[in-house]
């Protein structure tokens, strides 16, 4: 059944929205169960799940698996957290991708300082200096994502306090009668790696960011570049420069996200294109 995923920052307004979404679910649908997960149903605090690098990975980590345990063909989920950077969003678009269910992310567009107003008023304070960083290192989904469409957009002045006016019906429509997706190599349930996985994913994706770059050194953006046969058969086809940093950092998010879901070796040069494609 759906996933259904809230983003946005601390008092943004995303559990205003989460909470009327599942009372509508659970008046529409009484015969199937709405799982709603929050920092808290995980046992962590917000306030401090994300105070250091260290904490912020294990409150993602707690929250997928909570993900992961829940989502099934007989349950609609319901993540009601941060989610604020590219690849936790895209974990878990794997996840529902490999349940060949649907899927939707719904963005609380909530300015800094209206945030940081709220927080103030809020008996359970936030840190604000967390807040403002948090907002410098938000990564806004954007529609051109596969795994952040369809894409939802609410501001604050969509909706009420009690979630009144937020597009409920179409989010239901979406989750509920929108195309499923198929599980693809890179989501289906992980095989038994090859022996030289490892080895591969680490050379291929390398090659593949080396080529890329020198390309853009002498050329430009890489629109239409073909690579090695060996490499890949898909072509790169972004509508940008990537600087050394991104396709660095694009390249170990991808590596990441692969050793979690092996694939067949001749895979990772195709797969990781489609990546990067999807990145600019």
């Amino acid at each position: 059944m759906p996933l259904v995923l809230l983003c946005g920052l601390p008092a943004a307004g995303k559990t205003v929205v989460a909470t009327a979404l599942a009372t509508r679910l659970q008046q529409q649908f009484p015969e199937e169960q709405v799982v709603y997960i929050t920092p808290a149903t995980v046992n962590v605090d917000t306030r401090q799940g994300y105070a250091d690098s260290r904490a912020e990975k294990m409150t993602r980590s707690a929250l997928k698996a909570a993900v992961e345990q829940t989502l099934n063909s007989k349950t609609i989920v319901l993540l009601d957290a941060l989610n604020y950077t590219k690849g936790e969003r895209y974990e878990l678009f794997c996840k529902a991708k490999a349940e060949s269910t649907t899927h939707c992310v719904i963005y609380v567009d909530t300015p800094l300082e209206l945030a940081l107003q709220r927080n103030a008023a809020r008996e359970e304070l936030f840190n604000p200096q967390l807040l403002e960083e948090l907002a410098a290192r938000f990564e806004v989904p954007s529609a051109k994502n596969r795994w952040d469409r369809p894409l939802f957009r609410l501001t604050p002045n969509d909706f009420a306090a009690d979630g009144s006016g937020a597009p409920l019906d179409a989010i239901v429509d979406a989750i509920r009668f929108g195309k499923s997706m198929k599980a693809g190599l890179a989501t289906q349930a992980a095989p038994v790696a090859e022996s030289s996985f490892l080895q591969a994913l680490d050379e291929v994706t390398s090659s593949i960011v080396e080529t890329l770059l020198a390309h853009q050194r002498d050329v430009g953006v890489a629109d239409g570049l073909r690579l090695a046969p060996h490499a890949a058969k898909s072509e790169l086809q972004l509508t940008r420069v990537l600087t050394m940093a991104e396709a660095r950092r694009h390249r170990r998010q991808f590596v990441k996200i692969s050793r979690l879901r092996p694939c067949a070796v001749a895979a990772i040069g195709d797969l990781f294109v489609d990546y990067l494609n999807q990145q600019a």
